[in-house]
């Protein structure tokens, strides 16, 4: 009796010990698979997100290449149209510019005499102011250019000519050619011609030099004048025989500097003396049969005629100017 307790004991105690050998091992199973599950599900948690951010990267990518693409395409727009506009611009421009080209008048030749130009009458003069020694003094004498102004003294040269007082004024005080000159009201015109008597025995440096201050001090007083260099004249053949230190050859000389003065001051230059020159570049003798410099109405027509064919500024020339009745000048 009491061994069949003991082995029912002993059986039941296996029993139990075989029970509980098995929770053990169902719980080290349990313990074990927890962490493969933890990194079963990491791992699919990591290539899930994983994914998502690389689909998220991918539509960003998509999204800045849409957005440069725009932005390119409107730099390119902008581009475009700035191009377009400076294009434009450019076009207004040379259209601008060569129309003040064709508008502009072009910069006159200093260098060249005052070429032929539309004829002018008499009417031209009359805002004119001749300047001069004794040859310019023969149109007052032969009452030549009545409503021209005159401001001339036989003698006068480039030496003496701004202080010598030779000028009698209103009031009967004597004055110089310059103030004289200031005195002369709405003169658009002023022609000088100097040198007949200084060519003889004035250097031609100081010739010139004293000249062109004269000319300054005139465009100072009359700054809205054509102001015109006239050349000096030739003399007869006779006259450079007999006296060498008016030889033809020298006065060209002296025209010559006078030519590149005017040039570099912007002076109109007229040669008048090609209207006066014979075939020897001579005045003709019967021009000036006394003394070979000096002559009478006839040439001083030819003179004027030569100063109405050579106009330096054409706005200067008026309808009155080209049209009417003319002066006959051999007739005064």
């Amino acid at each position: 009796m009491l061994c069949s307790r003991i082995g029912k004991e002993h059986e039941r105690r296996q029993k139990i010990m075989a029970y509980q050998k098995i929770n053990r091992r169902r719980k080290y199973r349990r313990k074990k698979s927890y962490p493969l599950a933890t990194v079963f599900f990491t791992i699919l948690f990591c290539v899930g997100l994983s994914l998502g951010l690389a689909a998220l990267w991918q539509n960003h990518d998509k999204n800045l290449t849409a957005s440069s693409e725009i932005k390119s395409s409107a730099e390119e727009q902008s581009s475009s149209s700035q191009q377009q506009s400076e294009a434009e611009s450019s076009l207004a421009d040379s259209s601008s510019s060569a129309d003040a080209e064709d508008e502009a008048p072009s910069e006159y030749e200093y260098s060249l005499p005052v070429p032929e130009s539309q004829r002018v009458t008499s009417s031209y003069f009359d805002d004119a102011l001749f300047v001069g020694d004794s040859i310019t003094a023969g149109i007052q004498s032969y009452a030549l250019m009545k409503n021209a102004s005159v401001v001339a003294f036989t003698g006068i040269n480039t030496d003496t000519i701004m202080t010598r007082e030779v000028i009698r004024n209103d009031a009967g005080e004597l004055e110089t050619m310059p103030q004289a000159i200031s005195r002369c009201q709405n003169v658009k015109k002023v022609y000088v011609m100097l040198g007949a008597n200084g060519v003889a025995w004035i250097g031609k440096e100081s010739f010139v030099k004293n000249y062109g201050v004269f000319l300054d001090t005139i465009r100072q007083q009359h700054p809205n004048a054509d102001i015109y260099v006239q050349s000096i004249l030739p003399v007869t053949a006779s006259k450079e025989q007999s006296d060498p230190r008016f030889a033809n050859s020298k006065i060209r000389e002296y025209n010559a500097a006078l030519q590149d003065m005017a040039q570099e001051k912007k002076y109109y230059y007229l040669n008048v003396a090609e209207a006066f020159a014979d075939e020897n570049g001579c005045l003709p003798e019967e021009a000036s049969p006394t003394d070979g410099m000096h002559f009478g109405p006839k040439y001083y027509e030819v003179w004027f005629e030569y100063l109405k064919n050579h106009v330096a500024n054409p706005d200067s020339i008026s309808d009155n100017d080209t049209s009417g009745a003319d002066v006959s000048f051999s007739a005064a």
